[in-house]
């Protein structure tokens, strides 16, 4: 599970790839989850959108402090 503010990736079925981060989110009655991303630099004020669990991965620490 992500935390709020988060920085994420996000990779969809259809192939789009961008870095973002969470603004929210929810579990559906299946257990399934789902993530409001929103875009890298675009502040707090945009609506973002929401992905499936699924597509929403963390990125890999950029150095081994970071772990």
């Amino acid at each position: 599970m992500f935390e709020l503010n988060q920085t994420v990736i996000v990779i969809t079925e259809k192939g789009l790839t961008y870095d973002g981060f969470i603004l929210a989110r929810a579990t559906g009655e299946d257990g399934k989850g789902a993530y409001k991303i929103g875009l890298e630099g675009a502040g707090f004020e945009q609506p973002g959108q929401w992905h499936k669990a699924d597509d929403v991965f963390a990125p890999e620490p950029k150095n081994k402090d970071d772990l």
